[in-house]
């Protein structure tokens, strides 16, 4: 039986593609129609793993939205009517997203828009914390665990907390929009001039320049309760009004006047210091809410889900903590992976099947032939060999200082590159952060690059035991590496580890084993195949002409190496 999940219609839309309780393809539309956070119907997406299972649309027996458009509109018809007439502005489009009238009939319309592809299966919609829910435990390899689920909002939840055993999944407590800590982050960083639902990451990197002065101005903006719940001081926030800035003039009153949003201004200590206070907010809110689940499960492992479990600050805080022997987060952790999810819950909580498979790494995307490879080469003004053992190459390019833009295998799921679409470098040179950022990547000169490290010998460089293989996790540096590998440690000596494993990826693991080798660390420097504000690569024409584009020294796709004419 082939199920289909899929999401759209606000941004990070997604299809993946099971076949009897077996993965078989995931991916984002934005690979595809080169739109980043692409919000489209995942029309590619859905073509994308239709082929890779060799079959049509027509074939497909189930498919799974992510998202009930009906179920809240009676309590946020209540906020509407508590806001109005402000809140008519909601009808409309919005600076950040669609505006809602807009994205409930999108919703409605998606079983449409599948149907024009050839589907002919049955339909059907799933709650959104439940399809974020399922994304992670029913691919983890726990058979119990305690589940949490943070982001914006769904329909109307904002955070789920919930118990999985085997092949069901009961909820134990919801805490409702708008009180909401994904949107307290959110705000966050769209008051520090960055895109709400998306740059998150930017203000977590900003956050390591500065210190908790203004933590008491935020500690305000929220109330913990006793039982493990949330309440958001809506005077500080207009997110449900309809208002297209989400920050109330009592914010600004509170934090001071936000940047202009020129790079220069984030370089105000002020700027990186409230980064830091809202930061550390932020984890002490989830520790709040974590603790309680703790509590009332008594698991000793947590499936940690939602776009905050993409906060890799604050994961690593929590998993120093010790209070779960085990915490497993999916790649895809964000509104994307709910297509893995709304799939599933479908074969194993509605049909009750069994579960059989384990997400065990994150290559589930496209792969190109050498074929393809060859084809999109032959298109551009470029001088190439075929190597022999390109992983040896490209570690000795790698130890003589040069960057390289790698592109191996089926493409990852989610938003990290993990050695299948990377640029990489030595991470022994400490001007490589810079030269990257400023010529490669042409983006804020502040950003960090994480490590990928031989994942049996994490304990050498990095404050780190077991595995962190989806870049999800930050540690501390040792005090004694820091000076080894200075580009991959960050201001505050912490960096966002990948711990790399023999198995999945082979070419990339062998290129660390050839690095370490020659320089006797087993450490490189892994970053994005992308440049500032476009998604990561996916076909060899997207590398080539993002290598064409950068100062990167040499483009390595599959065994062919590539250098620029000169």
């Amino acid at each position: 039986m082939y199920i289909l999940g899929f999401n759209c219609n606000i941004h990070m839309s997604a299809a993946a593609l099971i076949k009897d309780g077996k993965l078989i393809a995931a991916c984002e539309e934005e690979r595809f129609d080169r739109k980043k956070y692409s919000g489209d119907f995942p029309r590619n997406a859905i073509l994308f793993c239709c082929r890779q299972a060799g079959i049509t649309p027509a074939e497909i027996d189930e498919a799974v939205f992510y998202m009930k458009p009906w179920l809240g509109i009676v309590e946020r018809a209540a906020i509407f009517a508590k806001n109005f007439p402000g809140s008519l502005a909601t009808f409309g489009k919005h600076k950040h997203e669609r505006g809602t009238v807009e994205v409930v009939a999108a919703n409605f319309l998606v079983r449409r828009r599948l149907k024009e592809l050839g589907f002919r299966g049955r339909f059907r919609f799933l709650e959104h914390h439940l399809a974020h829910a399922a994304s992670a435990f029913f691919v983890s390899p726990f058979d119990e665990a305690a589940i949490l689920s943070v982001d914006f909002a769904g329909e109307i939840v904002a955070t789920y907390l919930g118990r999985g055993s085997q092949n069901s999944i009961r909820g134990l407590r919801r805490i409702n929009y708008p009180d909401s800590l994904g949107l307290f982050y959110g705000v966050l960083t769209e008051y520090l001039g960055y895109h709400i639902n998306g740059d998150e990451y930017k203000v977590m990197g900003l956050a390591s320049y500065g210190k908790p002065v203004f933590a008491d101005v935020f500690r305000k903006m929220m109330t913990l309760s006793p039982d493990g719940g949330i309440k958001m001081d809506l005077s500080y926030f207009q997110h449900h009004t309809g208002s297209d800035i989400f920050f109330t003039q009592k914010y600004v009153d509170a934090l001071g006047a936000p940047p202009c949003r020129s790079e220069d201004d984030l370089e105000n200590q002020v700027y990186r210091d409230i980064a830091a206070s809202g930061q550390l907010v932020f984890q002490e809110a989830m520790d709040h809410i974590v603790d309680r689940l703790k509590e009332e499960t008594g698991s000793d492992n947590l499936c940690l889900v939602g776009g905050c479990a993409l906060n890799s600050r604050y994961n690593g805080k929590l998993a120093a903590r010790r209070i779960f022997k085990n915490i497993f987060i999916q790649p895809a952790a964000y509104d994307a992976g709910c297509a893995v999810g709304a799939a599933f819950y479908l074969w194993n909580a509605i049909m009750g099947n069994p579960r059989g498979f384990v997400m065990e790494h994150a290559y589930w995307g496209p792969e190109y032939s050498a074929g393809d490879l060859l084809s999109a080469l032959a298109k551009y003004d470029l001088r190439y060999e075929k190597s022999s053992d390109a992983p040896a190459a490209a570690a000795r390019l790698l130890a003589d200082g040069k960057i390289i833009g790698w592109f191996q295998g089926r493409c990852e799921w989610g938003p990290r590159a993990l050695g299948a679409r990377s640029i990489l470098a030595d991470p022994r040179a400490a001007r490589m952060k810079d030269v990257i950022n400023a010529k490669v990547k042409f983006r804020e000169p502040y950003r960090p690059f994480a490590p990928a490290v031989l994942e049996e010998r994490t304990g050498e460089y990095f404050d780190w035991k077991g595995s962190s293989p989806y870049m999800l996790f930050v540690c501390d540096v040792l005090p004694e590496k820091r000076s080894v590998i200075p580009a991959v440690t960050h201001v505050d000596g912490t960096g966002r580890i990948q711990t790399v494993s023999r198995g999945h990826n082979p070419p990339y693991r062998r290129l660390i084993e050839e690095f370490d080798k020659i320089t006797g660390v087993p450490v490189i420097l892994n970053t994005s195949f992308n440049r500032r504000g476009e998604p990561i690569v996916t076909s060899p024409t997207d590398a080539i002409e993002c290598f064409m584009a950068t100062d990167i020294d040499c483009l390595i796709m599959g065994d062919y190496i590539c250098g620029k004419k000169i």
